[in-house]
């Protein structure tokens, strides 16, 4: 799937403006490139739809893209269609007047949260950083469904996928979008009967015209009696009566055998129906669960970097030390045993080891034996 910030082609007199966000805000979804979109929608637009796909990303970069929609919404009406958002997605979506979901879509809320290297200060300041985040949202959610800013914490808090209903309770959207539904089914019966899969039997039936009952009024020519010197038909014989119940019993019987298979046909057809939706469903787990791990992978990789990039640090700062003459590789130099003893703090097994020859120590004996004898 291609990923960013798309707007989608319109006519030059166009009044409506649909723009995808699929990826991660901040890096697929960049917010200077949707800000010089956006500022770009001619004054003739009047309704901005965005179909959201993106499992959230920087708060910052998020923020600013919730502000623009928030200057666009004063010209226009916004509208966010989510099939899923999550984190920071979350607040792009309900910055629009209007909101719906798919029926199979998700929808996550949950606390900021970041990584940070340092003193017991600094991880204090990026905790402060983040308490301010979460009030932050909680406001925003509760100002844009109508909520408590309290009870938005703490679903935050809970941290879990919505399902479309539960998003809709919240007032997170106003609408759950669902291409399936029942009173869409003669729409979809239209298409199939154009596509030539409904039984034409049934489809036919109504139209038939009914079946006509020969009641012997016609003359051996086939033009009639004159009716100025023909009398009065006589009254239906039992036989005509029991044709006539006849004719009926058998078109009911046609008509049950119709429906029956109409029937049938619309069991399979809501069966294949199911099995797609089905599929699709399985589709975006897999989607959800490849957002995750790719997330993941990010994330491992940023660490990864950034611990290398402190090691380099590190060596670079030894490196440097070493040109600058801060660091010696050159062992120390003494003239004296009583050097040697005083440098290893008295300790003759450390001080041994710097005069491996005893030349020193040696020296050090025969000064001391030659005061002995003068005094």
């Amino acid at each position: 799937m291609k990923q960013g910030v798309f707007m989608r082609a319109m006519a030059s007199d166009a009044d409506e403006a649909t723009i995808d966000i699929i990826g991660v805000i901040g890096w697929e979804a960049n917010y200077e490139k949707l800000r010089e979109m956006l500022r770009s929608i001619p004054e003739a637009v009047k309704r901005v739809v965005f179909d959201i796909y993106s499992p959230g990303g920087d708060v910052w970069e998020g923020n600013g893209i919730v502000q623009e929609i928030g200057e666009l919404g004063k010209r226009a009406e916004t509208v966010a269609r989510v099939q899923v958002a999550a984190s920071m997605a979350t607040l792009i979506a309900v910055a629009c007047q209007k909101r719906s979901i798919a029926a199979n879509g998700r929808f996550l809320i949950h606390n900021a949260w970041s990584a940070v290297m340092g003193d017991a200060k600094e991880m204090e300041r990026m905790a402060k950083t983040l308490r301010d985040c979460e009030q932050e949202a909680a406001a925003f959610y509760a100002q844009q469904t109508g909520g408590n800013a309290a009870a938005m914490l703490a679903l935050m808090a809970e941290e879990r996928w919505m399902m479309p209903e539960e998003t809709k309770e919240w007032g997170f959207v106003q609408e759950i979008s669902d291409p399936f539904k029942g009173e869409e089914y003669e729409a979809v019966k239209q298409e199939i009967v154009a596509a030539g899969r409904w039984p034409t039997a049934l489809a036919d039936f109504a139209n038939e015209p009914a079946k006509e009952v020969d009641d012997g009024s016609a003359t051996a020519d086939g033009t009639g009696s004159d009716a100025a010197t023909e009398p009065p038909p006589p009254e239906p014989a039992p036989d005509a009566e029991k044709t006539e119940q006849q004719i009926r019993a058998e078109l009911e019987i046609e008509y049950s055998e119709k429906l029956a298979a109409a029937e049938e046909e619309v069991a399979r057809l809501q069966g294949e129906m199911a099995e797609q939706v089905k599929l699709a469903r399985q589709h975006q787990a897999d989607k959800d669960r490849a957002i995750a791990q790719a997330k993941a992978d990010k994330e491992s990789a940023a660490k990864t970097i950034e611990d290398l990039q402190a090691a380099l640090g590190k060596a670079n700062d030894r490196a440097a030390k070493l040109l600058h003459g801060s660091i010696t590789f050159e062992p120390a130099s003494y003239d004296t045993w009583e050097e040697v003893i005083t440098a290893c703090g008295n300790d003759y097994v450390a001080a041994a080891k710097l005069d491996p020859d005893q030349t020193l120590r040696k020296a050090y004996r025969a000064k001391m034996a030659h005061n002995q004898k003068r005094g």
